[in-house]
């Protein structure tokens, strides 16, 4: 078995994880005052910096080195892009997710909620792909 395929899966399975407890984060703390918000974009900010961009970087990596090696058909393909889309987007949020939590700090509320609404928009886009991804792999498997 190639030995990269292990830590692929479980760097993706970290990334999704992430992206679940950042959506409980979000669900829990959002809407309840500027000083549960002001907690909520550190909370995010330090998750996003700290586990998820290197989970997905090394998904990227791992990802492109098994691509590297694999027999290129349209299945595989379709699982290439839909995780290329998760890591694009997810890289966007990240950006998001720090210009937030500067608009927090800084006490600017209504650039955090313009902030925090196209973060949402795309961060439906990551979970959407990373499934698509994860679905797509799961039934090439079987």
């Amino acid at each position: 078995m190639n030995a990269v395929l292990p830590l692929h899966l479980t760097l993706a399975g970290l990334w999704v994880g992430c992206v679940l407890t950042e959506v409980f984060f979000e669900r829990a703390l959002l809407g309840h005052g500027h000083e549960q918000e002001r907690v909520l974009a550190q909370l995010h900010r330090k998750v996003d910096l700290w586990i998820e961009l290197p989970a997905l970087i090394g998904v990227f990596l791992t990802g492109g080195t098994m691509l590297h090696r694999a027999q290129r058909d349209p299945w595989l393909m379709g699982k290439v892009a839909c995780g290329l889309l998760a890591v694009l987007a997810n890289l966007y949020c990240v950006y998001l997710v720090l210009q937030r939590a500067r608009c927090a700090q800084a006490g600017q509320w209504k650039a955090f909620e313009r902030i925090d609404h196209a973060q949402h928009r795309w961060g439906a886009v990551v979970l959407i792909a990373l499934l698509l991804s994860l679905l797509q792999g799961l039934i090439r498997v079987s």
